[in-house]
């Protein structure tokens, strides 16, 4: 093992030590649940964490987090959390096997990745996954995990193998952990469980700290060998370092929010130092831009930066909204502005229509995503890219940007068996032979999954069917027959909770009565908005030295929004929306922190931050803030409101043979847009 990797490693274990050392005395290890290996009994777990007004953040969910969210969700489907108390009874003994899958596959001959499955293809004629662990102490725990399958690219991976050490407020994980920095379930940007898990050493909250609700989680991974690493420009060989960091509060009960970055570096000869490291972590991006400038290859780390927010509403149909804003190099020479983005959001009901699981989820990402020009294989493990799926989806080394939807929609049957099903689909941006590609015709990708499981005592069984085209229009199909020992059968834990109707009645009043004092407000948009939209040409060179000039032009646009707030205070309101308008291309944005202060009866003011979408002629993302001034009930359940909104820095690369080329690869909009709009609240 190289020195510095026995150093970083020292360094974080021996903090971990000493935390744990301070708070095992107040709670023990805790295990965590299985991550895209189980889906049924995983979705269960996800529909309690929302009734239970616990926001998700990070996965994999630890069993303590779960614990938190009953009490609460169970209020609102006794049976459902009957069956997940169950199931996380084999957690709670001083040794077991607390997952166990396997299946069988005939499939079309096609390398098509399966989203989200460590590096498994869908020509993959099996598979199967383990997990087993031992208790010596209440603040220790062993697990022994591991995924393997056959097919185009067979493999063994270890995940889930690690020891753990501490409590509710820091735990140390050394071994084979999954790591998914997003609230969004089947895609991740930063990391996730795309490629094989990695040997990592990781320390973590198990639960929110103080008022403030802290939450945190630090790792530090080696990544597969590569002979692709410039130094010096000159190649180098060997073990690059991943390291991730996840800092987040929930300050408001039942809304978290979180900043996250992956930092890709060392490998070979190349610098790895951890003071190299920390004085790196907001440093500017260092790009080749003229004669003078620094070598590509100084660049310590090939940086991911993210912002998530989830909010969990209860309702007497309740749900949660979550986004997630993730950039790669610094844009105009400031610290804070990013480019080559991606947006991603998305909305789960767990009691759709109080029978039905609906999830709807949307990303969107500019080129450049998980490649690199020191890394050259980018932000990949053994070929796979770290993050959202739909990297894989495309021709290797194509920087090309994307688009991906997924709706998913799961129902339990009269009989207790479960029906899902889930489509997703992906459109590769159409230009890459602006990036080298010159013969790549992309078509839009779709999957169609559709799962019918038999919940048993103790086990499910089922059969998974997988439709589609793949990127470049040819069709698949994959059929699985699968056994999962994950606790099974619904109908025998819905048998174990009272059917007393007036205990229903009155757990059902609570949530009603919960959600009237909470002033939950749902509500819709209607009015006009307009502006003055400047296009900068030149945004990456510093504003020093950039010498373009920025074009404007009045705009003037209907305009649409789609809202939800709540009461978090005796005046304050905090919710989130998204707003529709048409400034010459479509812009949709996404309030991720929507405030309103009701100063009297009539009156209220607010403030508000998010991200935005605009259609250019290749997508431009970025962020907007505002304020906003609002009379209340002008007419009963109508507020008419004005708002003062400013987009900021909404960036683009210049990629098409029609953008104006002046040495600067980078263009960005901005706008300031008072928006004056009636409200409905529902």
């Amino acid at each position: 093992m190289p020195d510095r990797w026995r150093a970083w490693t020292a360094t974080l274990v021996l903090a971990a030590g000493l935390g744990a050392s301070g708070t095992a005395i107040a709670s023990g290890a805790s295990p965590y649940l299985p991550l895209n290996l189980s889906p049924g009994i995983e979705r269960k777990i996800e529909r309690v964490l929302i009734l239970g007004g616990q926001p998700v953040l990070t996965r994999p969910v630890s069993v303590d987090k779960v614990m938190l969210a009953l009490p609460k969700a169970r209020r609102l489907d006794r049976a459902l959390c009957a069956e997940v108390e169950r199931y996380l009874d084999r957690y709670f003994r001083s040794s077991g096997v607390t997952h166990a899958s396997a299946e069988a596959a005939a499939a079309t001959h096609n390398t098509t990745t399966l989203p989200n499955q460590r590096g498994e293809r869908l020509d993959s004629p099996w598979d199967a996954s383990a997990a087993a662990y031992y208790r010596p102490s209440d603040y220790l725990l062993f697990t022994a995990g591991a995924v393997g399958y056959g097919g185009t690219d067979s493999r063994f991976n270890p995940a889930g193998t690690m020891m753990s050490a501490g409590g509710n407020y820091l735990q140390l994980d050394v071994g084979y952990r999954d790591h998914w920095f997003s609230p969004l379930s089947d895609s991740s940007m930063l990391i996730s469980t795309e490629a094989p898990t990695l040997p990592s050493v990781t320390f973590s909250s198990l639960r929110p700290i103080g008022a403030l609700g802290l939450e945190y989680e630090l790792f530090l991974a080696r990544m597969s060998y590569t002979n692709q690493i410039l130094w010096n420009g000159k190649d180098t060989a060997g073990y690059p370092r991943l390291a991730g960091m996840h800092l987040g509060i929930q300050p408001v009960d039942g809304w978290a929010i979180s900043g996250n970055g992956t930092w890709q570096f060392g490998g070979g000869a190349r610098p790895g130092g951890i003071g190299e490291f920390f004085s790196s972590l907001f440093s500017r991006t260092q790009l080749p831009t003229g004669p003078n400038a620094t070598d590509a290859d100084s660049r310590f780390a090939n940086r991911q930066l993210s912002i998530t927010s989830a909010y969990t509403f209860p309702a007497p149909q309740p749900f949660v909204a979550y986004f997630e804003y993730a950039a790669r190099d610094t844009l105009h020479g400031n610290r804070f502005r990013f480019r080559d983005a991606a947006l991603s959001g998305g909305v789960h009901f767990p009691q759709f229509f109080k029978r039905f699981d609906l999830t709807l989820e949307a990303s969107e990402w500019q080129d450049s995503w998980y490649t690199d020009y020191v890394w050259l294989e980018g932000m990949t493990v053994n070929g796979y890219v770290t993050g959202a799926w739909g990297g894989d989806w495309r021709t290797p080394g194509d920087a090309v940007g994307a688009q991906t939807e997924m709706a998913q929609l799961g129902w339990a049957l009269h009989s207790g068996d479960e029906i899902n099903l889930r489509v997703r689909t992906l459109q590769n941006q159409g230009y890459s032979a602006q990036l080298g590609f010159p013969n790549v015709d992309y078509r839009r990708a779709s999957m169609l999954t559709a799962e019918y499981a038999q919940p048993r005592d103790g086990y499910t069984r089922g059969l998974t069917l997988d439709v589609g085209n793949d990127v470049y229009g040819k069709g698949f199909a994959r059929l699985a027959a699968f056994v999962r020992l994950d606790g099974g059968n619904q109908e025998h834990a819905a048998a174990t909770v009272d059917d007393d109707e007036t205990q229903q009645t009155n757990d059902a009043q609570d949530i009603a009565d919960y959600a009237k004092v909470a002033k939950l407000e749902r509500f819709v948009d209607a009015g006009v908005s307009g502006g003055r939209l400047g296009l900068d040409l030149g945004g990456f060179t510093p504003a020093e030295e950039a010498s373009s000039a920025v074009q404007y032009r009045s705009v003037i646009s209907p305009h649409l929004g789609l809202g939800v707030r709540r009461a978090v205070s005796a005046n304050g309101d905090l919710g989130v929306r998204a707003e529709f308008d048409d400034f010459h291309g479509a812009l949709v944005g996404l309030r991720v922190l929507d405030y309103r202060y009701r100063l009297e009866e009539h009156f209220a003011v607010g403030a508000f931050f998010g991200f935005v979408h605009y259609s250019a002629p290749t997508p431009a993302l970025g962020y907007y803030e505002g304020v906003g001034l609002q009379w209340r009930d002008l007419w009963p359940h109508w507020d008419l409101s004005l708002d003062a909104r400013i987009m900021d820095h909404v960036q683009r690369n210049k990629l098409l043979p029609s953008d104006p080329q002046n040495n600067d690869p980078v263009e960005w909009y901005t706008m300031q847009a008072p928006t004056l709009y009636l409200s409905r609240r529902f």
